[in-house]
């Protein structure tokens, strides 16, 4: 994954819309405004989720783009980039651009394919990851031939980030492009389910004034210190929204203090929010000191 220039995307995207590679796919389940109707969706491309009795047009569609000239693929960019909502928790409509030299049905059907991976208990489950909120962090969890298999047809897969970026995914290193099933560990089900506390954290953090942000918020560092949450008792999700906060807010290695160990030993008696409100500003600095923390 990696942040491209407006223009060398445009240009590009371009160049593959000319030679009929450029498609866009958009998720409408929560978007009326975004759904198709008549001739506009016998023209597109459904991409069939199997775990939801959907009707045409609130199901996942592609769409080949047919743009003749700069200005109209910045016309497309600057659409998306306006109808995109500012909060990370709610519809998130436009999956991305795909180039592909394969036809649009042929993306489609594989795409539809993939959305239903097995679990770690043997059963089938849902993987949402042409919502761009989960492939952005998708590209961290999985094994590069994972992330091929998971793409397939998809040459490149162009992006909106949380921060209205353009992003591009090239699945496929030196050429070699797996297909199939992804055979996901027990250890990346549980980053995948950890997906959405991390954007609510995200959310949370960036809603602070600018003053309290005091660490870059990565989606490996939000995850680690929910891993860190977990490793110490807690289990609510406002519990370690908070234990999040606090860390990004000092230090991530906050919870080593002795004296944040001494009270992560009461979690369970009483709740973690609870237990920090207890703290005085002077603990508080002296936890978030990085010279302190054994």
């Amino acid at each position: 994954m990696k942040s491209i220039d407006e223009t060398v995307f445009i240009n590009d995207a371009l160049t593959f819309a000319k030679s009929g590679q450029l498609y866009r796919l958009i998720d409408p389940a929560h978007t009326p405004g975004r759904r198709l109707s008549g001739q506009a969706l016998k023209r597109a491309e459904l991409v069939r989720n199997p775990f939801f009795a959907e009707t045409p047009s609130q199901k996942l569609y592609l769409q080949s783009l047919d743009s003749e000239s700069i200005e109209e693929m910045k016309r497309e960019l600057l659409r998306e980039r306006n109808a995109r909502a500012s909060s990370l928790l709610g519809p998130v409509p436009f999956c991305g651009w795909l180039m592909s030299r394969y036809s649009c049905r042929t993306l489609a059907t594989y795409l539809s394919k993939q959305l239903s991976q097995k679990s770690r208990r043997g059963n089938r489950a849902l993987l949402r990851f042409y919502d761009p909120r989960v492939l952005q962090q998708l590209t961290r969890i999985l094994e590069p031939w994972q992330l091929s298999a998971l793409l397939g047809p998809v040459d490149r897969w162009v992006y909106l980030d949380k921060e209205n970026r353009i992003r591009e995914i090239a699945p496929h290193r030196s050429g070699q492009r797996h297909l199939g099933s992804l055979h996901l560990t027990a250890e990346q089900w549980q980053a995948i389910h950890r997906i959405g506390q991390i954007n609510r954290c995200f959310e949370r953090y960036r809603a602070l004034p600018k003053e309290d942000q005091q660490t870059p918020a990565t989606d490996g560092l939000i995850d680690n210190l929910l891993v860190a949450a977990y490793a110490n008792g807690l289990t609510e999700r406002v519990d370690m929204t908070a234990f999040v906060l606090h860390g990004l807010m000092s230090h991530v290695d906050f919870h080593r203090h002795p004296l944040m160990q001494n009270l992560l030993r009461q979690v369970g008696s009483s709740s973690y929010i609870g237990l920090t409100n207890r703290l005085t500003d002077k603990e508080w600095e002296v936890i978030s000191t990085v010279e302190e923390i054994s």
